[in-house]
């Protein structure tokens, strides 16, 4: 069972993969809406049942607390399963007193695409460059906006939400979301991280933040909408499949900020349902799944960037992405600066996300919280959940 409809056809690629390789195991693939899945999951666990293999997040403490998951660890001794194929980061995630529980799937990659057609259409030659800074991007924004005609265009969409587009700026600017235990918002980068993204929805160079529940960047990408936007790894298949002339999209590393462009990070991982009553068939299947033939299927096939890092697997990866430019090099410029998620790090702040949104970050957007009170109001939150 796994969430995302974009990732679905690289999944199957690599389960058909399987099965031919297993004609005596049938798989079948099932993709519940993100919003639904643990809602899912949760009650098909719950009477004993459920996937024999699934997706996992950061929410897996509660499930291997909840005795759901099965530890890997005799799979991997019995098939001499190396983890030095993955990053160690992604790997440690997985791993709860002493045991493995999840081979890692994926890992998130966040950059800027832009849409060369609109800049041409526009008339505007000031485009992004790898080398560009968050002073550049705001004045291309303003350029764009400058010649947009439409009242339904806006130039840009950047992350507003607090997890990964403040948390990643307060990164960049050298703060932490969290230390020692408690929220650490309340900072001077705090602050910063979340005056920069006010200004851009200010100047009217992303959608107001009220009105941008159902926004789809990478969508608005396509249809010409908008003319860059910060778009995650599990999306860029559907730029690199578009029916559009190669080269339509370009890639940059997110723009500097104060000499650093560090990004937000999470990786998924295959896990087994502890009640799977076909375990060893459901081990064959993580195992293949993770392996480089099968990572290298999820590539091909439109799936996120793997987290299995055998240079055939990337290469593939990059290959089926080719119709973007520029990628592999804002890839090797983000993978070497990027961070764990605080969700991901501190998965018991994970539950609090929403009322942060709800509480926080739009009456902060909406003017109705300053920026010391936005971020007093999340660190409070924030130490809240830490302490339970």
């Amino acid at each position: 069972m796994i969430w995302d409809p974009a990732q679905k056809a690289g999944v199957q690629k690599a389960v058909d993969g399987f099965q031919a390789a297993n004609p005596d195991v049938k798989v079948s693939l099932e993709q519940v809406p993100e919003d639904q899945y643990y809602t899912k999951l949760d009650a098909s666990l719950g009477a004993g049942e459920g996937p024999d293999v699934m997706w996992q997040s950061s929410r897996a403490p509660v499930y291997v607390e909840g005795g759901a998951l099965e530890p890997l660890d005799q799979y991997i001794e019995k098939d001499k399963v190396s983890m030095d194929a993955y990053p160690e980061k992604f790997v440690s995630l997985y791993k709860f007193d002493g045991k493995q529980y999840g081979i890692p799937k994926d890992q998130d990659v966040w950059s800027v695409v832009y849409n060369t057609a609109v800049f041409k259409k526009l008339g505007v030659t000031d485009v992004p460059t790898a080398g560009w800074t968050w002073e550049d991007m705001v004045r291309i924004a303003g350029e764009i906006k400058a010649k947009q005609t439409s009242s339904a265009d806006v130039p840009m969409y950047y992350n507003y939400d607090f997890n990964r587009g403040v948390g990643s700026l307060i990164h960049a600017l050298g703060g932490t979301v969290v230390k020692d235990g408690n929220g650490t918002v309340s900072s001077p980068q705090g602050l910063e991280a979340f005056e920069m993204i006010k200004d851009l929805q200010d100047k009217s160079l992303i959608p107001p933040v009220k009105d941008s529940a159902d926004f789809k960047g990478t969508q608005s990408l396509l249809s010409g909408s908008i003319a860059m936007a910060k778009v995650p790894s599990w999306e860029l298949s559907l730029l690199a499949q578009a029916n559009v002339p190669a080269g339509t999209f370009h890639m940059v590393p997110q723009p500097s900020v104060n000499g650093s462009r560090a990004t937000d990070t999470n990786g998924l991982s295959y896990v087994m349902n502890a009640n799977s009553h076909q375990k060893d068939a459901a081990w064959k299947l993580i195992k293949y799944l993770t392996s480089d033939e099968g990572a290298t299927l999820h590539a091909e096939g439109g799936a996120s960037f793997p987290a299995n890092v055998a240079a055939g697997v990337k290469a593939a990866y990059y290959k089926a992405n080719g119709k973007i430019a520029g990628m592999q090099e804002a890839f090797d410029v983000t993978l070497e600066q990027n961070y764990l998620r605080t969700t991901t790090e501190f998965p018991k702040v994970r539950s609090v996300m929403p009322e942060i949104e709800s509480t926080v970050a739009g009456p902060y957007y909406a003017g109705s919280l300053s920026a010391s009170e936005a971020a007093s109001k999340a660190d409070a939150i924030i130490t809240r959940s830490l302490k339970q």
